[in-house]
């Protein structure tokens, strides 16, 4: 049987010969949660049952995540009740003892974020909710898009200069990005000004200049799961526990039934995403 090379690139240079050296890690990612104070319906669509099924799948699963990330539109109206609720819902997430790592999305309101998820009553609270954590070697680093205002995103040249800074030093198995707007959209192109986020050329270079540090970038606000090359490593948005969007169905995108979350696994061969998707049925 011949074996056909590409670009005239060695056949070797598609096969790993050697093992994987570390055991993979896993977590999950969640994205637009849009919760909404209790007895209130988002679009008809009841929003504290579907983060209860997607719960309930989690807790199902044969293996415990390391950590859980969830890339924004954490709430539907950035009201403090939707805060209150949140936080009793993660604290479900794994009964507790997981580590969950949130962005801000268009939706919500950096105010009532961080004086209700993360106590902080000084302040206006208007500066970016961009920050870093290292959890099983892994640097997750949380970026902040929200143009407050507005559906779209951009990050701005302060967060981005930090960002390089914070890839500057490697951690053991390499870093993730999570912001809410992508950088691709499975749509489209009138559909980009609003779901893109406005600097992504700018992130896709920091990331370039760390390729092989950085093992993939994480995002939401397409309520749509794909995945896509960025950079050297892996672009993948995760499906929405709200409800998903089908950006093909018209001129416009329509809304589809059903929520899901994305489980991740992580080694040195790379990310591998499998999205999980719950059916009204399931």
């Amino acid at each position: 049987m011949r074996t056909i090379a590409y670009n005239r690139a060695p056949a070797t240079q598609f096969m790993r010969e050697e093992p994987f050296l570390a055991e993979p890690i896993t977590f999950l990612h969640l994205s637009d949660l849009h919760v909404a104070p209790p007895g209130q319906l988002v679009h008809g669509i009841d929003s504290l049952a579907q983060i209860r099924r997607v719960i309930e799948r989690i807790r199902a699963l044969s293996v415990a995540p390391a950590f859980v990330v969830v890339s924004g539109d954490l709430s539907e109206d950035g009201s403090p009740e939707s805060y209150e609720v949140l936080q009793d819902l993660m604290g479900k997430m794994g009964d507790g003892d997981i580590p969950v790592l949130l962005a801000l999305g268009n939706h919500d309101d950096r105010g009532a974020f961080r004086r209700v998820a993360l106590g902080q009553v000084e302040g206006d609270g208007r500066e970016r909710y961009c920050h870093g954590q290292t959890i099983a070697g892994v640097r997750v680093v949380v970026l902040d898009s929200v143009i407050p205002g507005e559906t779209a995103g951009e990050l701005g040249g302060a967060q981005l200069a930090w960002l390089e800074e914070e890839l500057r030093s490697p951690a053991p198995r390499g870093a993730l990005i999570v912001l809410h707007h992508p950088c691709r959209l499975a749509g489209p192109a009138h559909h980009y000004p609003d779901f893109i986020v406005r600097d992504a050329a700018a992130l896709e270079a920091i990331v370039a200049r760390h390729r092989g540090h950085v093992g993939g970038v994480l995002a939401g606000h397409s309520h749509q799961a794909n995945a896509a090359p960025f950079a050297g490593t892996l672009h993948a948005t995760a499906p929405a526990v709200l409800a998903q969007l089908d950006f093909f169905a018209s001129e416009d995108y329509v809304p589809v039934p059903g929520c899901g979350f994305t489980i991740c696994q992580l080694d040195d061969g790379g990310l591998v995403v499998s999205p999980v998707l719950l059916g009204e049925d399931d």
